[in-house]
């Protein structure tokens, strides 16, 4: 226990065969045991003559910071015959608290307290004020009248005829307790302070009622409900929850105060969280859309315009995938302290989450003024961003909605919003655009479509159309490519470029793709059982399909089922997927290849494949993406990708197929360069499953 020589005062209270005695500690070390030699006499015979050693221990390089620690026998190393019994455990040495009991033996004991040098007023049973102050006095006079006894014996009859208890309670809670209580009289006199209130509070002596903690005290005995005031206080940089309790019988007020900066500092922390985005500082979508409620209301009442902005980063994901997370984040705050200079002290910026963000105008004259801000953030973009060495180009798209010809609620101008946002975004990006009746939100559509998703897969409604490969040597049918294809009686036929990445976004695409593998499987053991040729089916993975951990398992019990040989199924992969975990594809590739399934790589040439990873994985066919062979003749440099290609796939031994052939020209140029295999219009576009079956057996 750490105390100050000012403040406190040790003290032993020893309790033996002769009689019962207070020491005062004062000197560094005391020596106790039996003999009169000692510093503190033990009267027992079953204590040693040099029994223990009372040391005093500094605990902080404050001068006047110290406690006491008792030793087992003498400081040359002698121990006592029966040990050290300190609150009923058998110790070596110990640092003294206060309440320890020390037993030396049947009829010897030793308690250790700290006090007050201010024992003016027992909190909880006062004495009488002139009474302490006497005792205070004998104490002061007892303990100075010995120079020359380290153990200065504190004689005073009154106080040596307290019991214990009492005087537990002298050093009690009001005297050690680590927070402050005050005391005043009803009029205004200060009448107790414990040590940690003269400590905290060391002008409070001088400025009485003018003291944060005492001012108002007195004006509200009248007024307070019951005998409690509970307040906080502000004294400096640190808060206090003030409990005042209001003695009428004794006509004291009475003040317990607790520290609680700390716990106002997390709530504050809390509430940031709770309201502003920790990465940018900008408020979050919780503390806006309380924003947007007041402004709505302030709009109404006074029949004035309001704007509402969705904002995101044109192409952030690109920025993430190549530059990482960390560059991506400080982006984003570069990002958000320039949209905050754009706006007026009281519009207000959020981060919506993501890389979106929203804007608050409560108040404007026009919709031009939504014009004027939205080209002013455009504007301020044309300037890059320099982020860790790197200069990034950003650009943002805008979409606006009117209070209140867009909306008269939160949940509508946010909707309206967001599609406003969606179009711009679908009508060519780093634009604004105003929100208009026929516009559907982005997220709305998503809805609709995810919930459509889940409704087609339930009722089987996708279907698949096949498309034939042809090789060019021999003019033979080499395959067929499952293609998934799914019409709706209200969206009609939906696109693969949307159907896809609609069910990426959904998660649907792993059951999907499983519907797809299951069903090519199928109708290609129906085709050999019809006797029709023996040919690959290709199978598009998807990049969540093939990262799935179990992908293999899935694909060997799809064979078993169809009853299909392994090396009639043809896998296809991008090189993004393959290339997003090089040592997990390469696994999950070769554990395929073991089990006698093709591995297409689609797309090639698009990615980042190099030529030595190309050699490290199983590939079974190269496809060369469409993109070069609309481009083939007017462009030299894709003639001569192309004719890489296929040269590497020569020297490699693997089919190369070329895709989107088109026209006769494009199919001659191939033919120039040797390429094997075609697969496009120009051959046959996809087929329906009786199309298909019709076409395989005409040729």
């Amino acid at each position: 226990m750490m105390d100050t020589l000012s403040s406190f005062r040790h003290i032993l209270v020893i309790e033996d065969q002769k009689a019962r005695r207070i020491v005062a500690l004062e000197e560094a070390t005391y020596s106790v045991g039996r003999e009169s030699s000692n510093d503190i006499v033990i009267y027992e015979q079953v204590v040693s003559r040099r029994h223990a050693t009372i040391v005093r221990v500094k605990l902080t390089p404050r001068l006047d910071s110290y406690s006491y620690r008792i030793i087992d026998g003498d400081l040359e190393g002698h121990r006592s015959t029966n040990g050290l019994l300190i609150n009923g455990q058998l110790k070596d040495s110990h640092n003294l608290n206060h309440g320890d009991v020390i037993i030396f033996g049947p009829q010897a004991k030793v308690s250790y307290y700290i006090i007050s040098t201010s024992l003016d007023i027992d909190l909880f049973n006062p004495l009488d004020p002139g009474q302490l102050q006497q005792e205070e006095e004998a104490m002061i006079e007892t303990m100075m009248a010995d120079d020359n006894n380290k153990s200065t014996l504190i004689s005073d009859e009154s106080l040596q005829e307290r019991d214990h208890d009492d005087l537990i309670r002298l050093a009690s809670f009001p005297e050690l307790s680590p927070n402050p209580i005050i005391e005043i009289d009803f009029s205004g006199n200060l009448t107790y302070l414990n040590p940690a209130a003269s400590i905290k509070f060391k002008t409070i002596g001088q400025d009485k009622l003018k003291h944060p903690v005492l001012a108002g005290l007195l004006s509200e005995v009248q007024n307070i409900q019951g005998n409690l005031l509970l307040r906080e206080v502000m004294i400096g940089a640190d808060i206090f929850e003030q409990y005042v309790h209001y003695l009428s019988e004794h006509q004291l007020i009475r003040s317990y105060l607790f520290d609680i900066t700390a716990r106002k500092q997390a709530e504050k922390n809390l509430e940031y969280r709770a309201f502003y985005d920790t990465l940018t500082d900008l408020p979050n979508r919780n503390y806006f859309d309380e924003k947007l409620e007041i402004a709505l209301v302030k709009a109404k009442q006074n029949n004035h315009l309001m704007a509402l902005l969705f904002l995101d980063l044109d192409s952030f994901k690109n920025v993430n995938d190549t530059l990482g997370h960390k560059i991506g984040d400080q982006l984003l705050k570069s990002f958000a302290r320039r949209l905050s200079s754009c706006v007026r002290n009281n519009d207000v910026v959020s981060r919506w989450g993501g890389d979106e963000f929203t804007l608050l105008l409560p108040q404007i004259n026009t919709p031009e003024d939504t014009i004027n801000l939205a080209q002013r953030i455009l504007d301020d973009l044309k300037q890059p961003f320099e982020v860790s060495g790197h200069q990034l180009y950003i650009k943002t798209s805008i979409g606006i909605a009117i209070y209140p010809q867009d909306g008269e609620d939160t949940e509508t101008l946010l909707k309206n919003a967001d599609a406003a946002l969606y179009r711009a975004k679908e009508r060519g990006k780093n634009h604004y655009r105003f929100y208009r009746s026929t516009m559907t939100s982005k997220a709305s559509l998503l809805l609709k479509l995810e919930n459509l998703l889940y409704k087609a897969l339930e009722e089987e409604a996708f279907s698949l159309d096949y498309q034939p490969q042809l090789r060019l040597t021999n003019n033979k049918i080499s395959g067929m490519e499952a293609l998934l294809r799914w019409y709706h009686p209200e969206l009609g036929q939906v696109s693969p470029l949307r159907l896809i990445p609609l069910a990426e976004k959904t998660d649907l695409i792993i059951p999907i793709s499983l519907w797809v593998l299951k069903t090519a499987c199928q109708q290609n053991k129906a085709w050999q059982k019809q006797g029709l040729p023996a040919i690959p089916i290709a199978v598009n993975l998807s990049t969540k399909q093939f990262q799935q951990p179990n992908l293999v398992n899935i694909v060997t019990q799809v064979l078993e089922e169809t009853e299909l040989d392994p090396h009639l199924l043809d896998l296809e992969i991008t090189e993004t997927a393959m290339m997003e975990n090089i040592d997990f594809s390469q696994e999950t590739l070769q554990k395929l290849r073991d089990i006698g399934v093709q591995i297409s790589l689609d797309d090639f040439g698009t990615g980042y494949c190099s030529l030595a990873y190309l050699q490290k994985f199983p590939i079974t066919t190269l496809k060369i993406d469409q993109s070069f062979i609309q481009t083939l003749q007017n462009n030299p440099a894709n003639t001569a990708i192309i004719s890489a290609i296929i040269g590497l796939g020569k020297s490699f031994d693997l089919r190369v197929i070329a895709e989107g052939v088109e026209t006769l020209q494009q199919l001659e140029f191939l033919q120039r360069l040797h390429c094997q295999e075609i697969q496009g219009f120009w051959f046959s576009r996809p087929l329906k499953p009786a199309d298909a079956t019709t076409f395989l057996s005409q040729v």
